[in-house]
């Protein structure tokens, strides 16, 4: 009579499988896949804001409306030229990905509680409108607004 180790053997391929290294490559290009999806997301939401068709933001890119389809499957890895022409034509931050994130994850409660100043908690480099936007918005408010979301960074209770 066989051991279930030994059933076990038996079911297991003899061949070397890539299993392993395919599901290292797809852990390792996983924050890199949020990004071009949180990028794809935007780009739909804007063409839709603005009644354009993918064709049309081809055209206004100069590239194929196949680039297009990649783009707004999410599954792209964009250059740095493809993002910034994104950001010129459709007037959306794209690259500001680090402080929509950093801005949604606060909420109004932890910031008050706090006594630092905005400069610190959003780290500098440059200008940045959700840098402006947030510092702008978080001072002007009175006590009782909240987070919304990281479009809408503040809305009155």
């Amino acid at each position: 009579m066989k051991t279930s180790k030994e059933k076990f053997q038996e079911l297991v391929s003899k061949e070397k499988t890539t299993t392993l290294q395919r599901n290292s490559e797809r852990i390792k290009n996983r924050a890199r896949l949020r990004e071009s999806q949180d990028i794809a997301l935007k780009v739909l939401t804007k063409l839709d804001e603005l009644g354009w068709s993918q064709k049309k933001l081809a055209e206004k890119l100069s590239v194929t409306p196949q680039q297009i389809t990649k783009i707004v499957k999410g599954k792209e890895n964009l250059t740095l030229e493809t993002q910034v022409k994104l950001q010129e034509v459709l007037k959306i931050p794209i690259l500001a990905s680090f402080y929509e994130k950093k801005i949604a994850s606060l909420s109004y409660d932890s910031i008050s509680n706090v006594n630092i100043s905005i400069n610190k908690l959003i780290h500098s480099e440059g200008k940045s409108f959700y840098k402006e936007q947030f510092t702008r918005e978080f001072k002007s408010v009175p006590r009782k607004e909240i987070a919304k979301d990281k479009y809408h960074l503040l809305e009155i209770a």
